[in-house]
């Protein structure tokens, strides 16, 4: 890498945040706002983008919701959605990719639910807050050209994106049931990996839909991701007092079953050879 870049993160952290990412909100007049986390999972054969429904402009739509490319261009992440379904009570929007995924992300299996390696004690919340993101409103005058030049930076490890960069809150468990997983986080006088000792921590705003999981005991990369990193919910508030509040994996899967069965997939002959559609009934 050259003087001008420096990426901060070992193996294990580039890791833990591949499966995280920024999500932007298209305005009325074509610009890009920095909105939140989008976390990415697999289950049962496919792959889900899921994120916190507050942070939608719309209760039911995808139509203004983007992320942000190696290409330096923002892709509607309905393009690659068969459907998607918002639970607005549970501040939770599935949305179904079927087989298509993100190049150079990973996915949380959701099918794992051993703990055996792991600590079950802590868990662990990524995703991208707004005080830490170099791109919090993108205007529409810039080409993709000029931005993939001032925030996608690649080399032979790989591609790096410099609009936003991703924070790790590590708390004890509170507690872990059907309804909510939550935990502690107190900003003050607080110790962070690569700047030390710091006076305030970072606020989570914008972590909201960030991956919440269970790390590999000494937080080390481990021969699999499946053996380093197992899912345990989605983020989505931080409270005054210190509290952090997710919906818990039991609950996701609910809700990833619940959309199922009201949104089954199509299926259609092509050419008298059978086809998968790639598209949901939305109810």
């Amino acid at each position: 890498m050259d003087d001008k870049f420096s990426y901060q993160s070992g193996d294990y952290n580039r890791q833990s945040q591949r499966f995280v990412i920024p999500l932007y909100i298209k305005d009325a007049l074509g610009n890009y706002q920095y909105s939140s986390t989008g976390t990415l999972v697999k289950y049962d054969g496919h792959h889900y983008i899921i994120f916190a429904a507050h942070a939608s402009p719309n209760d039911d739509s995808l139509e203004s919701i983007y992320t942000f490319g190696i290409d330096g261009d923002f892709s509607k992440i309905k393009d690659i959605a068969i459907g998607h379904q918002f639970f607005v009570e549970d501040d939770i929007v599935i949305v179904d990719c079927f087989n298509k995924t993100y190049d150079g992300k990973n996915y949380f299996n959701l099918d794992l639910n051993a703990l055996v390696g792991f600590e079950k004690r802590c868990f662990a919340w990524t995703g991208f807050p707004s005080s830490k993101s170099k791109s919090k409103k993108v205007h529409n005058t810039k080409s993709k050209e000029s931005l993939k030049k001032q925030y996608v930076h690649s080399d032979e490890s790989g591609n790096y994106f410099k609009n936003a960069s991703y924070f790790t809150i590590v708390s004890k468990i509170k507690s872990n049931n059907k309804q909510q997983i939550t935990g502690t986080y107190d900003r003050k006088n607080a110790s962070l990996k690569y700047k030390g000792n710091v006076s305030m921590a970072p606020h989570p705003e914008g972590m909201s839909g960030g991956a919440m999981y269970f790390f590999s005991k000494n937080q080390e990369l481990k021969d699999s991701l499946d053996d380093t990193f197992r899912f345990a919910g989605i983020g989505i508030e931080y409270k005054k007092d210190n509290t952090i509040v997710g919906v818990p994996k039991i609950k996701i899967i609910q809700l990833i079953e619940q959309f199922n069965i009201e949104n089954p997939l199509m299926w259609s002959l092509t050419d008298s050879k059978a086809a998968q559609s790639n598209e949901k009934i939305i109810s």
